[in-house]
């Protein structure tokens, strides 16, 4: 059965990325700028090795979500001009009451640079207890893709977004792209740009992340 919806949400997600728009837009959670982040000032050039959230606007958001068949759907495009970054490592890492747990499901595959190509997050409900996550990275018109699980019985409330607007791309750093936050007692819950703060302030958080390799 989870191999099946797998198998669907992977397909979806390949015909929402054919149908869909690379022209920048509007989405309705706002994405957070962190310290690497680029200036509004830089050159086009200077952009080459770069990952970028790309926004929707609410339209776009929900009719792509609904071809993916999946809750939650972040969209990433980067490219690399520099040609001996030839690889991408993705992996969530979980947290539990402000500790460390586990990295989950890491994958890395191979990417050419001066390549605008895409990573794909999300998230679907499998039942009542459980949501399956899956990262896809598309090459051009190939797809590499990691799975797995999380149970959702034991929270009242979660949040998931995306943690950057545009970073530049430093071989071997580590770049946190988004979040899933989750608390047991019923309450809002406020998205932060900074990772530690998020893990000291949730019971459980994952948050994804990339690395360039040459």
């Amino acid at each position: 059965m989870k191999l099946k919806i797998f198998l669907a949400c992977l397909f979806a997600l390949a015909f929402a990325a054919g149908i869909w728009n690379d022209a920048p837009k509007k989405h309705l959670t706002k994405p957070v700028n962190t310290r690497a982040s680029m200036s509004s000032n830089d050159s086009p050039g200077e952009k080459a090795n770069a990952i970028s959230y790309v926004p929707m606007t609410d339209d776009e958001y929900t009719s792509i979500r609904s071809a993916a068949g999946t809750e939650n759907l972040f969209i990433y495009k980067f490219q690399t001009d520099d040609e001996s970054m030839t690889q991408i490592d993705c992996w969530l890492e979980h947290y539990v009451n402000g500790s460390f747990k586990e990295t989950v499901a890491s994958m890395g595959t191979r990417i050419r640079p001066k390549l605008e190509n895409k990573l794909y997050w999300s998230l679907t409900s499998v039942n009542d207890k459980e949501q399956m996550w899956i990262i896809s990275v598309r090459d051009g018109g190939s797809f590499t893709s990691s799975k797995g699980s999380i149970a959702k019985e034991f929270f009242t409330s979660s949040q998931m977004g995306p943690m950057i607007n545009s970073q530049i791309i430093v071989t071997e750093e580590p770049i946190t792209l988004g979040a899933i936050v989750r608390k047991k007692e019923q309450g809002p819950t406020s998205f932060r740009p900074d990772p530690g703060e998020l893990i000291k302030s949730y019971d459980e958080v994952y948050l994804l992340k990339c690395r360039f390799k040459a």
